[in-house]
C-alpha cells in the first residue's frame, strides 16, 4: 500500500480568534504574494504541525499561539494541534476526525502524544507512522525515526544551502539520512527493518547484562579464592557437622546433672527476643505469600486480557482487509420483511437511506485500532512490571521462611531446656548455633551471588549468540536491498531529469545532461559527475527542485516507495533566478502533475506568480503584500 499525506486545512491561531484559515485541496498548490508578505511562515506552520521540530521562528510567527492541521492519511481524517513554542520537541495533541469538529469538542476527543519516546505513551510520530501505513525503523543512537526526520526530505525551505538535500539542522547523522531515505524510498523491507529494531533491543540487553556482571564481579572481587565454585560448600559443610554436634552437646547438657543455684533469665530473654522476631518474620511471610497470590492472579488475568487484545487486533485487520477487498455488502432484501430495497447507491445505507461518512468510518476505525494498540503497548509495560515485583516478592518470602526454619530450631532448644543451674551452658551453646546459622545465611547468599554471576554468564551469551545472528540475518538482508536501491535510484535521476528538462534553453546552466546522481547518506547531487552541478546558484536551485520534484514523481508509479506523495517548495525562485525562468519551471511542474493521476499534494510558495496558473484549482488564499499579510492578528495583518 502506498503512503499518502494530504493536507486538508490548515488554523493558526492567536487570542482566540484565526490569524490564518486556508483550506488546501489534491495536486497543485500555490501561495502566492510578495516577499516579506509571510508565504514562508505558512510553510513553516505546516511543517511544524505535522510533526517538525521548529524553535527558530519568524519575527511575527512567534505572536502566534496554536496550529492546527487537518489531514487525510490513507482514508483516515485527523486533526493536528501544536502549541507555538520556543522549546524543542514539542508534544502534539490528535482528534480522531474533522477540524471543525475538533474545535467544537474542546477538551473532549483529543489526545496528547509526546515527542520523544517513553514507557507510558507511543509518540505522536508512532501515530502518524500507523496512519501513513510506515513502519518504524530505528534512527541514531537507540532513537526510532520521527516524522521529523521524514519532513525532512519533503520540504525544501529557504534556510537550508542548497547544494545540501536534507533540510538542514545542527546534529545530522549519517545512520539517519540513509534510513530516512531508505524508509521513504521501499529500500529494504519490513523485516529488515523488524530485524534493525531487534537487533538494537537485543544489543541494549547484551549492554546491560554487560553491566550487571560487572558490577557483580567487582562487589565479590575482594572475597578471592573463597568465590571459587566449591569454597561456599566446603565451608557448609563443616559449619553443618559443628552445628550437629553442638545440639548433641546441648541434648547431652540436659540429661547432666549440673548443680547450680543461678537461674537462667538470660535463657527467658533469648526465648523472648526470638518469639517477636519469629512473629514480626510469620507476619511478613503472610503478608508476602498474599502479594505473591495477588501478583500471580494479576498476571495470570493480564495475560488473558493481552491474548485477548492480540486476537482482537488480528480480527480488526483481518476484518479491515476483507472489507477493503469487497467493499460494503449490498442487501437486496429488507432483513426484516424480505420486501426487495430500492432507490439504493453507493453512498447511502441500503437499510436506512441514511449517507455514508466514508472518511468518518475510515477515522473511527484507525481511532479504535490505535487504542487497541496503545492497550497492548501499557498492559505489556505493566506486566513486566508485575512479573519483575513478584519475582522480588518469591525472593524476599524464600528468605523469611530460611530464617523463620533457623529461629523456630533455636526456640524449640531453649523452650526445651529446663530453667536451672543448666540454663548457662545452654545458652552459650545455642548463642554459638546461632552464630553458625548467621554464617550459614551468609554463605547462602554468596552462593545465590555465584549463582546470579552464572546465570548472568549464560544469559549474556546467549544474548551475544542472537546479536550475532541478527547481524548475519541483516547482512543478508543488505544484500538483497542494494538491487532495489539501484533500481530506485535510476528511477528517482530518470524523472529528475524529466523536470530538468523543462528548464529553459537559454538559462541552462550545462550543456549536456547525460547524467544525474545523488547521495541521501552523504547529502549531495551531482550532473555529470560534478557535485556543484553548475556555475549559478540559480541553477542549483532549480536542480534541487528538480530532484525533489522527481522523488514525488518517482513514488506516483513505484508503490514500493513510502515516499508520503506530499512536497513543500518554499525555494522554487531563490538566488537570483529571473523572472522567465521562474515562471518557466511554475509551468512544468504544473503540467508534469497535472499528466499524474494518482494522488498528491504540492504546497509551493512564490512571488512571482505565472499568469497562467492563477487558477482557482491551483490557488490558495488571495495574493498576499505587506499591507495584506498572511497573518491577521487583532485586525491588523502581520506576517514575515
Amino acid at each position: 500500500m502506498s503512503s499518502i499525506l494530504k493536507l486538508n486545512q490548515l488554523v493558526v491561531m492567536k487570542s482566540g480568534k484565526r490569524a490564518y484559515d486556508e483550506k488546501f485541496h489534491s495536486g497543485l498548490n500555490i501561495i502566492h504574494g510578495t516577499n516579506g508578505s509571510g508565504k514562508s511562515t505558512i510553510l513553516d506552520f505546516i511543517f511544524f504541525a505535522l510533526g517538525g521540530n521548529l524553535t527558530d521562528w519568524k519575527q511575527y510567527a512567534q505572536y502566534c499561539e496554536t496550529v492546527f492541521a487537518e489531514i487525510s492519511t490513507n482514508g483516515t481524517i485527523l486533526t493536528l494541534k501544536r502549541e507555538v513554542s520556543k522549546d524543542n520537541n514539542r508534544p502534539m495533541s490528535i482528534y480522531f476526525g474533522k477540524l471543525e469538529d475538533g474545535l467544537t469538542s474542546a477538551a473532549e476527543g483529543w489526545q496528547r502524544f509526546p515527542y520523544a519516546r517513553n514507557e507510558h505513551s507511543q509518540t505522536f510520530s508512532q501515530i502518524l507512522f500507523k496512519a501513513l501505513g510506515l513502519p518504524e525503523i530505528p534512527g541514531d543512537e537507540g532513537s526510532n525515526i520521527t516524522m521529523h526526520q521524514i519532513l525532512r526530505l519533503m520540504y525544501v525551505d529557504q534556510s537550508t544551502p542548497f547544494q545540501r538535500i536534507f533540510r538542514s539542522e545542527d546534529f545530522d547523522p549519517r545512520d539517519t539520512r540513509e534510513a530516512v531515505s531508505e524508509l521513504l524510498c521501499g529500500i529494504g523491507n519490513n523485516e529488515l527493518y523488524s530485524k534493525r529494531i531487534l537487533l538494537r533491543e537485543k544489543k541494549k540487553s547484551e549492554t546491560e547484562l554487560g553491566a550487571k556482571l560487572t558490577n557483580l564481579m567487582r562487589a565479590t572481587s575482594n572475597l578471592g579464592e573463597n568465590f571459587v565454585e566449591g569454597a561456599f560448600e566446603s565451608e557448609t559443610n563443616n559449619l553443618t557437622g559443628r552445628r550437629e554436634a553442638l545440639q548433641k552437646e546441648i541434648v547431652a547438657l540436659h540429661e547432666d546433672d549440673i548443680d547450680s543455684s543461678k537461674v537462667a533469665k538470660n535463657a527467658e530473654n533469648d526465648r523472648r527476643k526470638l518469639y517477636q522476631a519469629i512473629s514480626k518474620d510469620r507476619d511478613a511471610l503472610v503478608s508476602s505469600e498474599r502479594e505473591i497470590a495477588a501478583l500471580e492472579f494479576e498476571i495470570r488475568d493480564s495475560e488473558q486480557f493481552l491474548n485477548h487484545l492480540a486476537q482482537l487486533l488480528k480480527d480488526f485487520d483481518r476484518t479491515a482487509v476483507t472489507f477493503s477487498a469487497i467493499g460494503d455488502v449490498p442487501f437486496e432484501l429488507c432483513p426484516a420483511c424480505l420486501q426487495p430495497l430500492t432507490d439504493t447507491d453507493d453512498k447511502h445505507c441500503h437499510l436506512c437511506k441514511e449517507a455514508l461518512p466514508r472518511d468518518e468510518k475510515d477515522t473511527k476505525l484507525f481511532e479504535l485500532r490505535m487504542d487497541i494498540d496503545g492497550q497492548i503497548v501499557e498492559s505489556k509495560r505493566l506486566q513486566g512490571k508485575r512479573v519483575e515485583k513478584l519475582e522480588a516478592a518469591k525472593k524476599s518470602a524464600t528468605g523469611l521462611k530460611s530464617r523463620m526454619t533457623r529461629a523456630m530450631k533455636q526456640f524449640d532448644e531453649l523452650r526445651n531446656a529446663s530453667v536451672d543451674g543448666r540454663t548457662a551452658l545452654v545458652s552459650e551453646k545455642s548463642r554459638e548455633l546461632g552464630k553458625i546459622d548467621a554464617r550459614l545465611d551468609e554463605l547462602s547468599k554468596f552462593s545465590d551471588l555465584r549463582k546470579q554471576i552464572t546465570d548472568l554468564k549464560e544469559a549474556k551469551e546467549l544474548a551475544s549468540a542472537e546479536v550475532t545472528k541478527l547481524r548475519n540475518a541483516i547482512e543478508a538482508l543488505e544484500i538483497a536491498r542494494e538491487t532495489r536501491r539501484r533500481v530506485v535510484k535510476t528511477e528517482i535521476a530518470s524523472d529528475t531529469k524529466r523536470v530538468l528538462e523543462k528548464d529553459l534553453k537559454e538559462h541552462n546552466d550545462f550543456e549536456a545532461l547525460d547524467n544525474f546522481d545523488f547521495s541521501f547518506e552523504d547529502d549531495w547531487f551531482a550532473i555529470n559527475g560534478d557535485p556543484n552541478i553548475t556555475t549559478s546558484a540559480s541553477g542549483m536551485v532549480v536542480v534541487k527542485n528538480s530532484l525533489f520534484l522527481g522523488m514525488l514523481l518517482a513514488s506516483l508509479k513505484d508503490h514500493q516507495m513510502m515516499y508520503p506523495r506530499f512536497l513543500l517548495l518554499d525555494n522554487v525562485e531563490d538566488k537570483g533566478m529571473v523572472g522567465d525562468r521562474v515562471r518557466n519551471f511554475q509551468k512544468a511542474i504544473a503540467d508534469l502533475m497535472d499528466q499524474e493521476s494518482a494522488p498528491h499534494q504540492i504546497i509551493m510558495t512564490t512571488s512571482t506568480l505565472n499568469p497562467a496558473l492563477a487558477r482557482e484549482d491551483y490557488i490558495v488564499g488571495p495574493s498576499y503584500s505587506k499591507q495584506n499579510r498572511t497573518l491577521k492578528i487583532q485586525g491588523g495583518a502581520l506576517g514575515a
